[in-house]
């Protein structure tokens, strides 16, 4: 079995991805393959309100406890996509100082970042780039923020359904993973902007290729149009007015009318009189998305964004592509959350009339390897601590199962000579000190793999070793280790010696080529080598 095997018993089985709405709560959960990710679930559970007013705690708390009804939690790595009015995301360059400072550094200069205070939020970055600018070497870096009120809020509802978070990101970081994975399919090389209508709120990011070019959140959504559909009337029938949950389903049933309609909606209100209502609203979002443009271009050196993307549960309101297509002058479509993702059977029927809704919670499942984490310092600590102790387990699991399987095949090989050979109970008493052998070196290794330093052997070698180099065995005999191999090249001891400088620049000091000899019948050679691990490195 290969270092490179090993390291994929590491991993959590499932991803989940977890958008926390105002009115329902979403979830897409995916399965690690070689092939990449595979969706095995999406879901979403309203949640029931009155008015504008947001939904209460209990009732949020019950909905996900039903939404992860039947899954495994322990088995599954949730990343939650957090929202509120100071949650932020920025793409700044910073001067090049140790990454350890960069936090603290970053934190000292927010004022000029971002409009609002950052003394009582969670900060986190991500380091997009590495460049040098008139002879200064300096940081592409993303910053996001989040009020640790908001935070524990957030902490609070999860623990009390029983889910451990493994990562929280940003809305607008979300959006704009899932745009950069499949939101620009068939838009390579334009600029474009994604905007995610929800409840309470509407996320807008712009990208130019793959680069987060501008990131703000408009005060007009969902909740806007059904409050002004809510406004007083006056007509030759005489005043009307309709309620919340009357504005509520004529908004997901008829949408924006268009001017040739004609007849009366549920007997109260006809298209015409919907329209008026609903067009300060939506000349209101317009304005802000074209006001976002004018400052993206001025920023840009006269930039112009090539189309627009629609995202979230306000994107399905009927017309609305096409009134801010006439409104901005460019195209404008609805996204699909689902373009480019691999769908198993059971997903595939769940996907209906939801998907536009599911673009946080895929685009928060995309964080998880990497990238920006907004859970407090300690939890994310112990969730690494938490990590690594599986880490340890699943190394021990591994050299086990490889040990059963090697015995396996020697039980095989003994029934294949008791039917070929005749004089097997002969043979078989001759091998049976090879066997014991064997038994007592397995035995041996399953002790070693127990010892807390062979995960960070493991891992180091895994990330200094070349395609061309495969090793066969290894050996650890108070803190020297013996490596064996082969490189399989013409070029064979120029790729060794290479190899052997990368270790010194790890865990590893004072490598020594013990042997090396040319492979038989094919380019490449064999070599052994020894070092010595520095585990204090």
């Amino acid at each position: 079995m290969r270092i490179t095997d090993i390291k994929g018993i590491f991993k959590k089985n499932y991803l989940a991805g977890l958008d926390i709405g105002s009115s329902s709560v979403k979830l897409a959960r995916f399965i690690e393959k070689r092939d990449g990710l595979h969706l095995v679930r999406v879901d979403l559970r309203e949640i029931r309100y009155t008015a504008d007013q947001p939904a209460d705690e209990e009732k949020i708390v019950r909905a996900l406890e039903d939404l992860f009804r039947g899954i495994d939690i322990g088995k599954t790595r949730i990343i939650a996509a957090i929202n509120c009015p100071q949650t932020a995301v920025k793409k700044i360059n910073t001067p090049y100082i140790p990454k350890a400072e960069l936090n603290e550094g970053i934190r000292l200069e927010a004022k000029n970042y971002f409009p609002f205070s950052v003394e009582e939020s969670l900060l986190d970055f991500e380091i997009l780039r590495d460049f040098t600018e008139k002879g200064a070497r300096k940081y592409e870096v993303l910053v996001a923020v989040c009020p640790v009120e908001t935070v524990d809020k957030y902490l609070s509802l999860l623990i009390r359904a029983g889910i451990k978070p493994a990562s929280f990101v940003s809305s607008a970081y979300a959006l704009q993973k899932l745009a950069q994975a499949v939101g620009r399919k068939g838009k390579e090389g334009k600029t474009v902007c994604f905007v995610d209508i929800g409840r309470f709120n509407t996320e807008l990011i712009i990208l130019k290729g793959e680069s987060l070019m501008f990131s703000r959140r408009i005060p007009v959504a969902g909740s806007d149009f059904t409050r002004a559909m809510t406004g007083a009337l006056v007509s030759d029938r005489g005043r009307l007015q309709l309620s919340w949950e009357e504005a509520e389903k004529i908004k997901r049933e008829v949408g924006i009318p268009a001017g040739s309609e004609s007849g009366i909606i549920d007997g109260k209100v006809s298209p015409a009189q919907i329209l008026s209502l609903l067009r300060a609203s939506l000349e209101q979002l317009s304005g802000e998305i074209e006001r976002c443009f004018d400052y993206y271009g001025g920023e840009a050196g006269g930039s112009k964004v090539d189309s627009l993307v629609l995202f979230g549960g306000g994107s399905c309101l009927r017309g609305l592509a096409k009134f801010l297509s006439e409104a901005l002058g460019l195209e404008v479509t609805l996204g699909d959350s689902l373009s480019g993702f691999k769908a198993e059977r059971d997903a595939a029927g769940q996907i209906s009339g939801i998907s536009r809704r599911l673009d946080l919670a895929l685009g928060a499942a995309l964080n998880a390897a990497k990238g920006i984490n907004l859970l407090p310092p300690e939890i994310k600590e112990k969730t690494k601590r938490v990590f690594k102790r599986g880490v340890i387990e699943g190394t021990v699991t591994a050299i086990i199962f490889a040990s059963l399987l090697t015995f396996i095949g020697m039980r095989i090989q003994l029934n294949i000579f008791r039917k070929r050979i005749a004089v097997a109970e002969l043979e078989l008493s001759s091998l049976q000190p090879q066997l014991d052998r064997i038994k007592a070196e397995s035995l041996a290794e399953k002790v070693l793999a127990g010892e807390p330093y062979w995960e960070d052997i493991f891992k180091e070698l895994s990330n200094r070793i070349s395609a061309n180099i495969q090793l066969t065995n290894f050996a650890l005999r108070n803190k020297v280790l013996t490596i064996k191999g082969t490189v399989e090249s013409k070029d064979g001891q120029q790729v060794l010696a290479d190899f052997m400088l990368t270790l010194e620049k790890g865990l590893f000091s004072n490598v020594k080529l013990v042997e090396s000899k040319g492979l038989s019948g094919r380019l490449g050679i064999e070599f052994e080598l020894s070092c010595w691990v520095d585990y204090e490195k």
